[in-house]
C-alpha cells in the first residue's frame, strides 16, 4: 500500500516541480499537476487492490437492518 502510495507522489510531483523550476510560471504548472494525477490514478488496476469488507452482516453490529423495538427499555417501570 505504502509502495503505490509512494510511486504515485512521485508520479505526480517529479514533472509538476519539474514544470514549475523550468518555466517559473503557475499557469503551466496547474495542467501538469491535473495531468500527472490523472495518470498516476490510473496506473494500478483497482481490481487488484484489497478491498476490506465486512462479510458479518449480522443486526446487532448498526447495519441497514430494521429495530422492531424488543429490546428497548421500559421507562415508565411497568
Amino acid at each position: 500500500m505504502f509502495k503505490k502510495a509512494f510511486t504515485k507522489a512521485l508520479i505526480i510531483l517529479i514533472p509538476t516541480y519539474a514544470v514549475a523550476f523550468l518555466t517559473e510560471m503557475m499557469v503551466y504548472t496547474i495542467p501538469m499537476l491535473a495531468a500527472s494525477s490523472i495518470f498516476a490514478t490510473s496506473m494500478f488496476d483497482k481490481s487488484k487492490d484489497e478491498l476490506r469488507v465486512d462479510e458479518d452482516g449480522s443486526p446487532d453490529d448498526g447495519g441497514d437492518s430494521q429495530d422492531d423495538g424488543s429490546d428497548s427499555i421500559n421507562i415508565e417501570g411497568s
